[in-house]
């Protein structure tokens, strides 16, 4: 029995070790790519585009005891799609295109302050992911601009739900300090834009190829319950996302404001773009 259970650890540290490389050489080869793209392309939809067909896979984050920084290019969810697609078209930009400086992006990106520590240090809420990415300069909120409307966040859905976080449930002292994360977000207003007016033009929307597009809700506890990109085909907004329905990367066939006319836990979005 124990060189039986020796073979398969053996067998998932070859394969964790071989989906690595893959990563490695996928991540370095489309940077290398991207380096001769004309200047006026839009490197996060390029990017993006890479994934397109990559299955859909929920709790990508949670497969480690500890809090580390996961690359995972096989499988994605929302969040993560959105995370990978962003570190790639940060390290292109910063001409930094080495699996170093992707993984660099990426805890820039997914953890606060860009400092990987512990579990409550990942950047769970988007409305704090936005915060900060803004304030290190790594993303600029253009919703302010393009709407008046504001949303009152009262974040307390981790902390009131533990049992649907495997870390929440096995630590109790986790969920206390993700309530002193949440204690920051009582009251706050933010701008979106009303998901009524995603059937705009694009002069009218003023939403440009590439923004990253965070569907807002009124979800008791939450502010943001799906992100992707802003893809325009011909007059009409479309969601390049990880797909939760279709269990894929996909350019979505409907227009953003079928998609979520009819959701009633939609509100509309918030608009951020990566800094020039």
């Amino acid at each position: 029995m124990k060189r039986i259970l020796l073979g398969w650890i053996l067998i998932g540290i070859a394969t964790s070790f071989m989906a690595c490389e893959q990563d490695t050489t996928r991540v370095e080869s489309w940077l290398k790519e991207a380096a001769s793209l004309p200047e006026d392309s839009c490197r996060t939809l390029h990017f993006a585009k890479k994934l397109l067909g990559t299955p859909y896979v929920a709790g990508t984050l949670e497969v480690n005891a500890r809090e580390e920084l996961v690359v995972n290019l096989d499988e994605v969810d929302c969040t993560t799609f959105v995370e990978q697609v962003l570190a790639m078209a940060l390290a292109d930009k910063r001409d930094e295109r080495t699996e170093e400086g992707f993984r660099k992006a990426l805890t820039q990106i997914r953890y606060r302050n860009g400092e990987l520590d512990g579990y409550p240090s990942r950047l769970h809420y988007f409305s704090d992911w936005i915060a900060d990415n803004e304030r290190m300069g790594v993303i600029e909120e253009r919703t302010p601009s393009l709407s008046a409307d504001k949303q009152t966040l009262h974040l307390n859905f981790m902390s009131t739900h533990p049992e649907s976080y495997r870390q929440l449930k096995e630590d109790s002292a986790l969920v206390s300090e993700m309530k002193a994360v949440e204690a920051r977000w009582q009251g706050v207003e933010v701008s979106y834009l009303p998901k009524g007016r995603l059937a705009e033009n694009p002069e009218q929307l003023g939403i440009k190829n590439g923004d990253i597009l965070a569907i807002t809700t009124n979800i008791k506890g939450l502010d943001v319950v799906h992100v992707g990109f802003a893809c325009w085909i011909g007059e009409h907004l479309h969601l390049l996302h990880a797909s939760s329905i279709a269990k894929k990367v996909m350019e979505d066939p409907q227009p953003l404001y079928e998609y979520s006319k009819t959701k009633r836990t939609h509100t509309g979005v918030r608009v951020l773009s990566l800094v020039d």
